[in-house]
């Protein structure tokens, strides 16, 4: 969890809203860098008033000064259209829902351009007078070829559909046989009708360079971490009859990183952290009678345990610029300078194989916790296989040993996302 005097884990950026009932709020606005549309609003009147969260339906424009701007609108998006190669449709079918969204606007004018991005696809939906919204979209599926094999074709029929929308004006017509399925090039589409078709005869605005200054990207941050663990470590020889070897709260501390993906609702997470153990094993009489399973000398040994843990987080809004924290992940471990000494039977130099800490499940350990600027506290949890069900299927998945932690996390990166502050 962050925290300072400024709130510095968004970033905020001068602005207007236009809200439902239109009034217009000036101050500064959250940049979520969405790739889709915003699921919801961050304002605040001053960089040091309090903030507010709107949802799309409060509001019918979002204008950043030097950004994007986007528009509540009611638009008809083909959900059928996609070009993830594992969601491949084995016809070229349509799927129209009219939905309500803040979408993006790329040209404002007698006909307007806006941009919608789904899961699967792009879209730039066309508004003008007199005729149905026209939705342009990606899209992608599978045909038998000659050799009835699969093949990936494209259903993007933009050309045809272009020329037909503007078949009464040969301007934009004819730029639009030649017009590439990019956002310049169906911007420059649309402009030919303004400017040689329309009612006004006149270009409309073109939105495309705020765009492009705030496009979706990726953001790189990361920090230190301390906290404290509780372990519920059992011992890895089953001649132990004690349910618990390392029941004790340990320190820890190390390093974090998060990837902030478009949107800044979740992130790649990475960690590194260093914590002590102990645990207790047995060396076993291999001269015995017994198949080499009588237990000969007990042993305790302790060290130093680093993890590592590789994951993904998922941030969802709280008022007052904070955030709760939704998390989970996988972990690997790895033991070093060890020490033992022998407590029952002969001195002995246990095998090194012998010397373990504990298998994480393949159950993720998941984590929940509350964000505020440049602080993060979180609770978190890892399952261990016990000892007592190796080779049955469910220890894979679940066991008796176990990890909770508690920590507190402080982001040492700047805010890449924040604009450079006036002096």
């Amino acid at each position: 969890m962050f925290y300072s005097s400024q709130a510095l884990a968004q970033a905020y950026e001068p602005g207007l809203l236009v809200r439902s009932n239109g009034d217009t709020l000036s101050g500064e606005i959250e940049n979520g860098f969405w790739e889709e549309p915003p699921p919801f609003i961050r304002f605040r009147a001053s960089a040091q008033g309090a903030s507010q969260l709107f949802q799309p339906r409060q509001l019918q424009a979002v204008v950043f000064n030097k950004g994007r701007y986007f528009r509540y609108e009611i638009l008809p998006i083909d959900h059928a259209a996609n070009t993830r190669l594992d969601r491949l449709p084995t016809s070229n079918i349509v799927n129209i829902h009219t939905d309500s969204v803040l979408a993006e606007v790329l040209l404002e004018g007698p006909v307007s351009l806006f941009r919608v991005a789904t899961r699967g696809s792009v879209h730039y939906l066309l508004r003008g007078p007199g005729q149905p919204v026209l939705d342009l979209c990606e899209r992608k599926y599978l045909r038998l070829n000659a050799r009835g094999a699969n093949e990936i074709a494209d259903g993007n029929n933009y050309h045809s559909q272009l020329a037909l929308y503007f078949s009464e004006c040969a301007a934009a017509s004819t730029a639009a046989l030649a017009a590439p399925f990019t956002p310049e090039a169906l911007v420059g589409v649309v402009q030919a009708y303004n400017q040689n078709c329309s009612s006004t005869r006149e270009a409309g605005r073109s939105r495309l360079v705020e765009a492009a200054l705030s496009q979706p990207t990726t953001s790189i941050q990361g920090g230190v971490l301390a906290g404290v663990r509780y372990n519920n470590i059992q011992s890895p020889a089953r001649a132990l009859n004690t349910d618990c070897t390392d029941c004790r709260v340990r320190p820890f501390g190390g390093f974090y990183g998060e990837m902030l993906l478009p949107g800044r609702t979740s992130a790649v997470y990475g960690e590194l952290s260093l914590s002590s153990f102990r645990n207790t094993g047995v060396a076993y009489d291999i001269t015995s009678g017994y198949g080499g399973n009588s237990p000969l000398s007990y042993f305790d040994y302790q060290g130093m345990l680093s993890t590592a843990r590789l994951g993904a987080r998922f941030f969802l809004p709280l008022p007052r610029d904070q955030q709760l924290l939704l998390g989970l992940g996988l972990e690997l471990n790895s033991i070093w300078r060890l020490r033992y000494a022998t407590t029952s039977g002969p001195k002995i130099a246990p095998y090194v194989e012998d010397l373990v800490f504990a298998e994480p499940t393949w159950l993720p350990n998941l984590a929940v916790g509350w964000r505020s600027s440049r602080f993060t506290l979180s609770l978190d949890g890892q399952l261990y296989r016990s000892r007592d069900k190796e080779g049955n299927i469910s220890s894979t998945f679940f066991g008796t040993s176990s990890v909770v932690r508690v920590s507190t996390a402080y982001r040492l990166s700047r805010n890449r996302d924040e604009l450079p502050q006036k002096k």
